[in-house]
């Protein structure tokens, strides 16, 4: 009796099979999972939509990057980083009254007159009261190209790194820091954490002229990988923290410039901003997003790996609950991840008797 398995006959998964199935769930995760998390670059296509190359897809991310962050994601209870750019001082006087804002100077609840919260620099040095401000403006005014009081363009950025209220406000800052130091490698900046509006957050403001002479000029691609350094950063330190771009949480929301923010806080704001954002880029992000969702739960679930099964039922109830449309998707790829399992389950019931009959089939 031959020892091969005839066509359509249930058989033991080999060593090859179970490789081949790997290496196929691998490449799946690979090209959606930068298909998800990193945006696809626009096209002169007819639909208007680029591709990304495959050199980019094999670089974004690695299989188990992608698997990484589909289970920070997809974690119960995950809270959404914030980073966000207020502004930007245009000479050094600017920046000198963003320091002194930043620093609480003179306030009461700091100390009264003369006082400041602690600010830290680049170099974990601490800076307090009216005096170390103006020696940190001296500093910053001739630390690389010279800045005057007044610039045409802008000398530094005034970012906040936040988290909403109950967060440790120390893991914050410590994370903070941590991501200035990776992110801002080169240039002169200053952080503060504050802790009096609920929500803790930490002011920070990076000189634009790195000390070799590039400028720092950020773009949304930068603003996605600040977020994420900033929720590894809590990772770390045991806070279940994400940092996920709208269309991959199947949002489309409009948020308010910070402008509109100090303008509806004095009742002055004359025209309201629409919730959602209902362009065809946004729209077609989102269903992209959908998209690429289905295809990972669908990786997932053909995986011989059962851990990569568990995240695909995790990323299905995830894909459900988030996604427009996405009862549908989550539908669709729970039903392949049962017809998997029913097959896994088919080949191992069937091994052994396989075995057994060719055990007593007569040599010939």
């Amino acid at each position: 009796m031959s020892r091969e398995r005839t066509k359509g006959t249930a058989g033991p998964v080999s060593a090859h099979d179970t490789v081949r199935s790997m290496l196929d769930t691998d490449g799946m995760l690979a090209e959606w999972g930068a298909r998800l998390f990193y945006p696809i670059p626009k096209g002169k296509g007819d639909s208007g939509g680029g591709k990304l190359p495959l050199v980019a897809i094999a670089a974004a991310m690695t299989p188990m990057e992608v698997r990484s962050r589909i289970r920070s994601t997809v974690a119960p209870g995950a809270t959404q980083v914030m980073v966000k750019i207020t502004g930007g001082g245009r000479g050094m006087k600017a920046i000198a009254a963003h320091f002194r804002y930043i620093g609480r100077l003179g306030k009461d609840e700091v100390g009264g007159r003369g006082q400041t919260l602690e600010i830290e620099d680049e170099r974990g040095e601490k800076i307090q009261g009216s005096a170390g401000l103006a020696q940190l403006t001296d500093e910053w005014r001739v630390a690389g190209a010279y800045i005057d009081d007044t610039s045409s363009r802008r000398e530094a950025f005034n970012i906040i790194f936040s988290m909403p209220a109950g967060t440790p406000p120390e893991a914050v800052r410590e994370a903070t820091a941590d991501a200035a130091s990776e992110l801002f490698e080169g240039h002169k900046y200053v952080f503060v954490l504050h802790e009096d509006q609920g929500a803790p957050h930490v002011h920070l403001s990076v000189r634009a002229d790195r000390y070799d002479g590039v400028r720092l000029a950020p773009r949304k691609a930068d603003l996605d990988r600040w977020r994420s350094v900033f929720a590894r950063g809590l990772q770390d330190r045991g806070v279940n923290a994400v940092a996920t771009r709208q269309p991959v949480r199947a949002a489309n929301r409009n948020y308010r410039k910070l402008w509109e923010e100090r303008a509806a806080g004095r009742g002055a704001l004359t025209r309201q901003r629409p919730v959602q954002r209902t362009s065809a880029n946004a729209l077609a992000a989102r269903a992209e997003a959908i998209k690429a969702w289905e295809q990972i739960a669908r990786a997932l679930a053909s995986s011989k790996d059962p851990a990569d099964v568990r995240l695909a039922v995790d990323a299905v109830r995830y894909l459900a609950e988030v996604a427009p449309g996405g009862q549908e998707a989550a539908r669709v790829a729970a039903q392949r991840a049962r017809h998997q399992e029913a097959e896994r389950s088919a080949g191992a019931r069937s091994a052994p008797r396989a075995q057994r009959d060719l055990s007593r089939s007569p040599r010939r």
